[in-house]
């Protein structure tokens, strides 16, 4: 109940910051302390309750999810009674899609206050519980129409028929899927961000159908359909939901004739996201993507000439503080390899999009695209590798990053807003109270 009262006294807060004084203002006001303590309650007993699980299960479930755990591998199976996690030893071979009959007990999930917790981890992903003792048996009848066994089935087209930085790429642009040595290379150019699934693969992948639907009537509808295949293969992660809801309600805003701001889709589209799985604020995903999307919607305040040396140097500030606060270091390239890597990897992703389709072309036409961009994302890595020798050093202290990141972002979403210096004052007491709670 405290937590509730806290946060509808926040909403007050920023509503007060910008009441103007003329009535429907005032409504508006009272309207933001109302949705903030009943969403806020509302919250407050969905994470606190803990769900009521059966003893034992035996179902038949469906895989959808697998991935690398230690030894062995994290499978969720779906099932009539919810999402289940288990550990499994790779000899099983289960892959996305399959069709299996299970029976296991049930535990809850581990819920750790120090380090990785498994139980947010899960939760934000929509997981139950987990299972042990698990007994698994193939059914011979498989799901035809079932969404996980296409992605595993293109999952494995892409492994079989592409070179090895385009395979990469494509599965973390259709998929969601990491590559290790990928992801280590971006790590070390501080351009990490690249290969989560966010707004930038969203706007990419939506903006191509939208342009080459210029001049169709049902555009913005096709767009929100595809937009929905394309958040449901890459496996609904809380980044790429963020990016697609806000999209959509964009795309909506075109259809009916008004337009929404940036910040607004933003906002809205955290807060739909918390009402439906509350779990997102401790996934790193959802924290990185919101902050992102907010600093990108401030850059309105600087002129287009400097818009992108100014973006790129803000996003890396305002996410220094949550970077550093849950990986321990942050390179110090990423302030500059950013400014080339966003845009040259925009055009390399549709490039690579682009040879997904002309793989199969006759006469070695699609292979030669694909051999384009091979070449292109090895020469462009090659160039990253260069500019990271010279700065080789990391952030590892992050007690002030969190301090100096809430600090820009404010002033620039104030400036945005256009604020004074009270108001700028008492927006920025909410967003560290609100802030310090991300960083938990």
């Amino acid at each position: 109940m405290l937590s509730s009262l806290i946060a509808g006294f926040i909403m007050l807060a920023l509503g007060f910051c910008s009441y103007d004084g003329t009535p429907h203002a005032f409504y508006v006001l009272v309207l933001c302390f109302v949705v903030g303590l009943l969403g806020s309650s509302f919250l407050a007993y969905r994470v606190g309750n803990e769900l009521i699980l059966a003893d034992r299960i035996s179902e038949k479930a469906v895989v959808a999810f697998e991935r690398p755990w230690g030894s062995k591998r994290a499978v969720v199976f779906k099932t009539a009674k919810g999402k289940y996690v288990a550990d499994v030893s790779p000899s099983l071979a289960l892959r996305e899609g399959d069709s299996v009959e299970i029976k296991a007990s049930i535990l809850p999930l581990e819920n750790k206050s120090t380090g990785f917790n498994p139980y947010t981890y899960w939760r934000s992903r929509g997981v139950r519980g987990r299972l042990v003792g698990l007994q698994t048996t193939k059914s011979r009848k498989a799901y035809s129409f079932s969404l996980y066994r296409w992605r595993s089935f293109l999952r494995r087209w892409v492994l079989l028929n592409f070179p090895p930085r385009v395979r990469g790429y494509l599965l973390t642009l259709l998929f969601g899927v990491k590559d290790p040595d990928l992801a280590q290379l971006h790590s070390k150019w501080g351009t990490s961000h690249l290969l989560a699934v966010s707004g930038f693969h969203v706007a990419l992948v939506v903006g191509i159908v939208f342009r080459a639907l210029k001049k169709a009537k049902w555009k913005v509808q096709i767009s929100l359909l595809l937009l929905f295949f394309y958040l449901a293969f890459t496996g609904f992660a809380a980044s790429a939901m963020r990016a697609g809801l806000m999209t959509a309600f964009v795309l909506i805003g075109k259809m009916i004739g008004r337009p929404i701001r940036t910040l607004q889709a933003v906002s809205l589209a955290a807060v739909c996201l918390l009402l439906w799985r509350p779990w997102f604020v401790w996934d790193v995903g959802w924290k990185l993507s919101v902050m992102s999307a907010l600093t990108i919607g401030c850059t309105g305040i600087f002129s287009k000439r400097i818009s992108l040396l100014t973006s790129s140097a803000l996003l890396w500030m305002v996410t220094a503080g949550i970077v550093l606060t849950i990986f321990g270091s942050l390179p110090v390239v990423g302030l500059f390899s950013n400014l080339i890597a966003i845009p040259v990897f925009a055009l390399l992703f549709f490039v690579v999009l682009l040879s997904t389709p002309l793989v199969i072309l006759p006469f070695g036409l699609g292979t030669l695209v694909v051999w384009f961009a091979e070449k292109a994302l090895l020469v462009f890595e090659w160039l990253l590798n260069f500019l990271a020798s010279f700065m080789p050093m990391s952030i590892t202290e992050p007690w002030h990053w969190p301090i100096i990141s809430i600090a820009i972002l404010f002033v620039i979403l104030t400036k945005r807003l256009n604020f004074g210096f009270f108001r700028s004052i008492c927006v920025s007491s909410c967003g560290l109270v609100v802030y310090m709670i991300l960083l938990s």
